[in-house]
């Protein structure tokens, strides 16, 4: 009997939680409650599926899962449809492009992959897909003569942290609050200038912890401190060390030059994007994104 491919629908998560359980996947390790997320709407998106199920009868041979959201760029609401968690039992490789397909077809969505595996980041580029993130700015946590500055002070307490938040970020707060990730807000003593931090925990292949800041509000800030909150955000994380998004500070270091123990890492494969309207510096960092939604190890 042929495979056929569908629609990825609520029901499904029990028959595709094993599937992936059962994976090379990096993400295999990833629990039933955590998945559970994919297949429930997120951030503004509602396209009522999750993804595409290949079955040969009534097994769910393989799965290509879509994260759609919405979030508003300079004024305008944009959809996006991440995609994510492609695997196809051994026996069925030869059908695998059968659950990518569908995805080129989709309209009016900006299409991303924040973790690619090689081959994956291979065949998106034959059909379009330009490279989002390929660098990385890592900060190792090695003290320095400003780490003991008093100018600052750290916050930890979500209630306190909503208190001094802008409109903007107090949205990001509120979307991100009850996910398993860090809230942080640096305040310059005597003013009212702050920096807002979300940061996730993750794992670079399998035995590495490091900190991911995915969001930054006040850049400038954020490398004035950085001697002192790297240190911070590792104790706290139990981490190796913290990066960022290079592209994110690219500007600023040109014009200041790189912190100490900082250096920029090429990432292995870089994340991707294929968009009509959108360039990858309007995309910003992975925020609103399935690694952190339900976690990840990268590669």
């Amino acid at each position: 009997m042929p495979v056929t491919v569908r629609r990825a629908v609520a029901e499904d998560l029990h028959q595709v939680y094993p599937l992936l359980r059962d994976s090379t996947l990096n993400s295999s390790w990833i629990p039933f409650e955590s998945r559970r997320r994919m297949f429930q709407p997120q951030w503004g998106g509602n396209e009522g599926y999750y993804g595409y199920v290949m079955e040969d009868g009534s097994e769910v041979v393989g799965f290509l899962g879509t994260l759609f959201t919405e979030r508003d760029i300079d004024g305008r609401r944009h959809k996006f449809c991440e995609i994510h968690s492609w695997f196809v039992k051994d026996a069925y490789r030869n059908e695998s492009m059968k659950l990518f397909l569908p995805v080129m077809s989709i309209r009016k969505a900006t299409l991303l992959n924040y973790t690619p595996t090689r081959t994956v980041y291979d065949i998106s580029k034959k059909f379009g897909w330009a490279d989002l993130e390929t660098k990385v700015l890592q900060f190792l946590p090695v003290p320095t003569p400003r780490t003991l500055s008093p100018g600052y002070r750290l916050e930890t307490r979500k209630h306190l942290i909503i208190q001094h938040l802008d409109e903007a970020d107090r949205k990001i707060f509120l979307d991100h609050e009850n996910l398993d990730c860090r809230h942080y807000l640096v305040m310059r003593r005597g003013s009212t200038d702050y920096l807002y931090l979300v940061v996730k925990k993750l794992r670079l292949r399998k035995y590495v912890p490091f900190g991911r800041i995915l969001y930054a509000s006040n850049k400038p800030m954020l490398l004035d401190v950085i001697d002192r909150l790297r240190l911070d955000l590792c104790l706290r994380l139990g981490a190796a060390f913290v990066v960022i998004d290079h592209a994110e500070l690219a500007d600023l270091l040109d014009q200041r030059g790189a912190p100490a123990f900082a250096k920029v890492v090429t990432r292995e494969v870089p994340s991707q994007y294929k968009s009509k309207d959108l360039t990858a510096q309007d995309i910003g960092p992975a925020l609103y994104s399935l690694p952190l939604l339900i976690g990840y190890r990268l590669h």
